[in-house]
């Protein structure tokens, strides 16, 4: 797992790595047909209180696909699912993904597949997905965190995607959400993070994310 995200991540940490990687719950992993680790998503499955209430999440962490399989579905149908078995895990409670993104590809996931999401480049009002995202990520991330911006700041890279795969830019002429995710976080290729949120319920997904977060929920009764 170490060797593909240093692959394509500059700033790579072992150490930083594993740490995070002990942290969380489950990892959704992608194999080639020789076995080989072509991608991966690691899961955390967390609960916040925001404003007396109790708010569960799922976080994704450090999360590759081998860029020779760029625009392959397996990873995502494969996260669904996986979502859609802790959506039945946590049974009538509300459940969010609470992605950090550092990358267009990623936070293009968002638009693709969920009807309603935070921060968007609709710019339709969401006073409640911003809400518990700034509750959640100030939990997580304390000074590092800008409400005002909602970008997570390290300072020092904590990892960024390494120049021959960066095409932010390229790409914003042609998609909007990427122009916005730029607009967002203009200083992702130093590896700041824009904190996300979208509620993971059948109503608010869309495409065949539905149709894998289905096929988890009925597989986890």
């Amino acid at each position: 797992m170490f060797g593909l995200y240093e692959r394509h991540y500059d700033a790579a940490d072992r150490g930083r790595f594993e740490h995070d990687l002990a942290e969380k719950d489950s990892v959704v992993l992608v194999r080639s047909e020789a076995g080989d680790i072509v991608g991966f998503s690691t899961i955390l499955v967390g609960r916040q209180e925001v404003d007396g209430a109790e708010i569960n999440y799922l976080f994704s962490g450090d999360t590759v696909l081998d860029s020779s399989r760029w625009g392959d579905s397996v990873l995502l149908r494969a996260w669904f699912k996986a979502a859609g078995t802790i959506k039945a895990e946590v049974g009538d409670s509300q459940l969010f993904w609470f992605p950090i993104v550092k990358g267009h590809r990623t936070y293009r996931i968002l638009p693709n597949f969920f009807r309603r999401h935070f921060p968007a480049a609709d710019a339709v009002a969401a006073p409640n997905l911003r809400r518990i995202r700034d509750g959640i990520a100030t939990a997580r991330y304390g000074k590092y965190f800008d409400p005002e911006t909602g970008l997570i700041d390290f300072g020092e890279s904590q990892g960024h995607l390494r120049q021959e795969w960066v095409d932010a830019e390229r790409m914003a002429r042609h998609n909007r959400h990427t122009a916005f995710f730029l607009d967002a976080n203009p200083s992702y290729h130093r590896g700041v993070e824009l904190a996300c949120l979208a509620e993971l319920a059948l109503s608010n997904l869309q495409r065949y994310g539905a149709t894998s977060f289905a096929e988890g929920m009925a597989h986890a009764r």
